[in-house]
């Protein structure tokens, strides 16, 4: 896809042909990259197998809620 920042590393790991590998770059890559950096789920979303698919979708949408979360408790002032 055009345009998604992705580092070679990740692209990499989300081409191997081992679904675990890629999988585990996923979950990797929620728990160590900051928030809003979600392109490499939207890479993922053209995965040919559903799990990674279906995983992508959950990471983002993780992503998106704790993101609500935060900009709720920044407007209430609650740092």
């Amino acid at each position: 896809m055009e345009g998604l920042v992705v580092p070679e590393l990740m692209v990499q790991k989300l081409n191997s042909p081992n679904v675990r590998v890629r999988l585990r770059a996923l979950e990797a890559w929620a728990r160590e990259a900051p928030p809003g950096a979600v392109d490499p789920f939207i890479l993922a979303f053209e995965d040919k197998d559903e799990r990674v698919r279906a995983r992508a979708q959950q990471l983002l949408e993780q992503d998106w809620a704790s993101k609500a979360e935060a900009e709720k408790i920044e407007e209430r002032g609650e740092r």
